[in-house]
C-alpha cells in the first residue's frame, strides 16, 4: 500500500476544550480537517457520566456540546461531513446511561474508549497496580454486544499497564481480535498513542497488531487529536509507515459503518 494507494480522509476521533485537555475548540477541529483535505471529521468528545469526572465532557454542557457541533456542522457542510459523537468506557451497569446518550438528538455515533475498570462513573483507571486482562476483555465484549458502539479506540490501551507479553496478553489478544470479528468491531489505531509512544508496550502495540494482521479484524486509523499536530499530515505518515511495516494493508479500511 503506498501513500497514494492510501489516503486518510475520514477521522471519528478528535477532541475539543469541552473535554478539558484538549486545546481545539470545535470550530478549529473543523478547519483543521477541512485544511488536511479531510472528507469527514467526527468529534466524539469524552463522554460524560452522571457524577461529573476530570478530563471528560460536563453532563450539565452536553447540550452546549451538541448544539454547537451542530452549527458548525450546517455552516461548512459543503466542504467537510461533521459528525457529533462521544467517546465512552463501558460496563453492563453502565449500559442505560449511555444508551440514553447515544440515542440524544443530535449524537450522531459513540465509540468505545475503555480508561476505566467497572463501572466509569467509580473512575477507577487502569495502572499499573489495577490489571485486570480478563474484565477488560469481557467490558470489550459486552459493549461490542450492546451495538451502540461503531469500533473501539485504542483496544491495546491495556499493554501500557501489563507491560507483559506473556500467556494472558496474548489470550487477551486473541479475545479481542475474536470479538472484533464476530461482532463486526473494527479496532482503532491509534496516531495520538503512536506520539507519546516511550516503550514497546506503549500503544500502538507492535506484538497486538502483528497478530491482528495475521487475522480478518478490520482496523481503523484514529487521529485522537487532542492538539493540530495530532491531525497532520506527519502523523497520518508515521502511522500509515506502521501499517505497512507490521502488514496491516490488508485489515485496513478508511471510512466507519456508523451503528
Amino acid at each position: 500500500m503506498s501513500k497514494k494507494e492510501f489516503r486518510f480522509e475520514h477521522n471519528y476521533h478528535t477532541h475539543t476544550i469541552y473535554c478539558y485537555h484538549a486545546v481545539n475548540t470545535v470550530q478549529e477541529v473543523i478547519l483543521n480537517a477541512i485544511k488536511n483535505g479531510w472528507k469527514t471529521i467526527g468529534i466524539s468528545e469524552h463522554a460524560p457520566v452522571k457524577i461529573h469526572r476530570k478530563f471528560r465532557l460536563n453532563l450539565n454542557n452536553i447540550e452546549d456540546y451538541i448544539q454547537e457541533v451542530s452549527f458548525y456542522k450546517r455552516k461548512y457542510k459543503n466542504q467537510i461531513t461533521v459528525l457529533c459523537g462521544l467517546e465512552a468506557e463501558y460496563d453492563e451497569s453502565a449500559f442505560e446511561h449511555y444508551n440514553t446518550l447515544r440515542h440524544m438528538k443530535g449524537i450522531d455515533y459513540m465509540i468505545l474508549g475503555n480508561h476505566n475498570m467497572g463501572n466509569p462513573s467509580d473512575c477507577k483507571e487502569w495502572n499499573v497496580n489495577r490489571v485486570d486482562l480478563d474484565q477488560y476483555g469481557k467490558q470489550l465484549e459486552d459493549a461490542a454486544k450492546s451495538r451502540i458502539f461503531s469500533y473501539v479506540a485504542h483496544p491495546d490501551i491495556i499493554y501500557r499497564y501489563y507491560l507483559k507479553w506473556d500467556e494472558k496478553a496474548i489470550n487477551l489478544a486473541k479475545k479481542m481480535i475474536d470479538i472484533s470479528i464476530k461482532y463486526d468491531f473494527p479496532l482503532g489505531f491509534n496516531l495520538n498513542g503512536l506520539r507519546m509512544k516511550l516503550v514497546d508496550f506503549d500503544y500502538p502495540t507492535d506484538m497486538f497488531w502483528k497478530m491482528v494482521a495475521k487475522s480478518k479484524a478490520k482496523v481503523i486509523i484514529e487521529a485522537d487529536a487532542h492538539d493540530p499536530y495530532t491531525m497532520s499530515q506527519e502523523m497520518v505518515d508515521k502511522g500509515v509507515n506502521l501499517i505497512k511495516e507490521w502488514g496491516l494493508e490488508k485489515n485496513l479500511i478508511s471510512k466507519l459503518k456508523i451503528k
